[in-house]
């Protein structure tokens, strides 16, 4: 059964060959855009499944040796710490970080929120009345 999380994780896995501790993979793996791509693409309780997936078996590529970890720091992007919380409680005996990792992500946990701003692209004139129509440009605000 392959994960449902279907994410390109080599440099991921690049990173997780060359980490000395468990600290060095977690600040790569926060930086890391297919991290945010999971993030931003599956709900939390979809990355809490594919998690369980991951640790279901011996990994066989670096691939699937790092996926747990990235998904683990996915949900720490989540507003919402609830699944994290859950992930950190899972048992993956063939990655001995994986508690750890869990525990520092717990403790450094923030909420994030992202924000649709929508502000005129140029306004013609300083007064513009309320039944006015303004062409607007989209800014999204992120972490």
């Amino acid at each position: 059964m392959t994960n449902p999380i279907a994410v390109d994780l080599t440099q991921a896995a690049k990173t997780y060959a060359i980490a000395n501790t468990p600290y060095f993979l977690v600040r790569k793996l926060q930086a890391d855009q297919s991290v945010r791509a999971i993030t931003d693409t599956y709900s939390g309780p979809e990355i809490l499944d594919a998690l369980r997936l991951a640790v279901a078996k011996e990994p066989s590529s670096a691939s699937e040796a790092v996926r747990p970890y990235a998904l683990l720091t996915a949900l720490w992007f989540k507003p919402d710490m609830t699944h994290l919380r859950e992930a950190s409680q899972i048992s993956a005996p063939a990655w001995s970080w994986f508690s750890h990792i869990a525990s520092v992500l717990i403790e450094t946990f923030s909420p994030v929120q992202r924000q649709l701003i929508e502000v005129p692209a140029q306004l013609s004139s300083p007064y513009v009345s309320i039944g006015s129509t303004i062409p607007v440009k989209r800014i999204i605000i992120a972490p």
